[in-house]
């Protein structure tokens, strides 16, 4: 389904960050909740960020952003560059869809935003400053300048082959080093948003420039939402010791769609090596679907594996008081959701 974190920032102001599609109503699930919850998101929704392009965290955001006026929308900076904007066009007359959704999202959102976003997210930015007291700010602590240097030669790449390809299926960037990691700042009680960061072999990129930098906030926080699904790719021993406050409340959301679902079981005893307070939205990341012999039979002829879709997402909500203490913050569980 995909991931979407919705933040109350004190004063009657939310945030959004990225965006999936509710199965059940195929709205985006941030609107659904907000709705659910008798906010006005029209006028109290105050930022919709999209920390990268792929699929499983944009799909419905230019229905938010439309929904949504008095909201600044952010990205990453790291897409910033002319080759991406055209990846964006080309998206219209050149049948990428299939393999890149994020692409024509995009291009939903800039039908709104025609000036383009508000905000271009790197490290060390503060995003947005709230009006309580105490007050809120919130901070994108990646991607780094090495990264959005190297995203130049990246999506040059990709021209390349949407060109000689020929509608064949599109190449990626890895590793995902574009993303945007957010830091949520309040008076005792911090929250770290990872989004599908990860960590990579040089000093300036992923995981590494985020510990490194020397001009992020240093604070500690103490809840996190894990990274990339919970992957060893998307893990390092700093986010933990550096980054976060010990035994951290840590939020996970799966993948299944991939030949190796996340996390694996391997993921989930790391990251309870790492803490005791860590949940999940849906747990075990895979069902078979129910048996229905003699369909079962003609599906298994046609393909190797199946997996049941779950139409109702799980939620896992963190609350704590604006000017509250980490041993207040409470967790609730919603569907699918469970504490691993």
């Amino acid at each position: 389904m995909g991931e979407c974190v919705v933040v109350h920032l004190g004063s009657g102001e939310w945030m959004i960050v990225d965006s999936c599609i509710n199965g059940e109503t195929g709205r985006p699930i941030a609107l659904d909740y907000l709705d659910l919850i008798g906010v006005d998101v029209a006028k109290q929704v105050k930022l919709v960020l999209i920390t990268h392009w792929h699929d499983d965290h944009i799909r419905g955001v230019g229905e938010i952003v439309r929904e949504a006026p008095n909201a600044k929308f952010g990205c990453s900076a790291a897409i910033r560059n002319e080759d991406f904007c055209s990846l964006v066009k080309m998206s219209k007359r050149i049948k990428l869809v299939s393999h890149m959704p994020g692409l024509a999202e995009f291009d939903d959102v800039l039908s709104t935003k025609t000036n383009g976003p508000d905000i271009w997210m790197d490290e060390s930015k503060l995003v947005y400053v709230g009006g309580g007291v105490p007050p809120v700010k919130v901070h994108s602590l990646s991607p780094s300048a090495k990264t959005i240097t190297n995203a130049v030669g990246n999506f040059a790449t990709m021209m390349k082959g949407v060109k000689t390809q020929n509608r064949q299926p599109f190449p990626s960037v890895a590793p995902n080093d574009q993303s945007v990691v957010l830091l949520v700042e309040t008076k005792d009680v911090h929250l770290l948003l990872g989004a599908d960061l990860e960590h990579s072999a040089g000093p300036n990129t992923g995981w590494n420039a985020v510990i490194a930098c020397g001009t992020r906030p240093k604070i500690l926080s103490s809840g996190y939402k894990v990274a990339h699904h919970g992957s060893h790719n998307g893990d390092m021993p700093g986010i933990w010791t550096q980054l976060n406050h010990a035994n951290p409340h840590a939020l996970l959301t799966t993948y299944s769609r991939g030949r190796k679902p996340l996390p694996s079981d391997a993921d989930v005893k790391r990251l309870k090596s790492q803490t005791n307070q860590a949940y999940c939205t849906v747990w075990p990341v895979t069902q078979r679907p129910k048996n229905r012999t003699p369909v079962d039979r003609t599906i298994n002829q046609v393909v190797k594996n199946r997996q049941a879709v779950l139409k109702r997402p799980g939620h896992i909500r963190l609350r704590v008081p604006l000017a509250g203490k980490p041993n207040q913050i409470v967790v609730d569980l919603f569907n699918n959701a469970k504490k691993l």
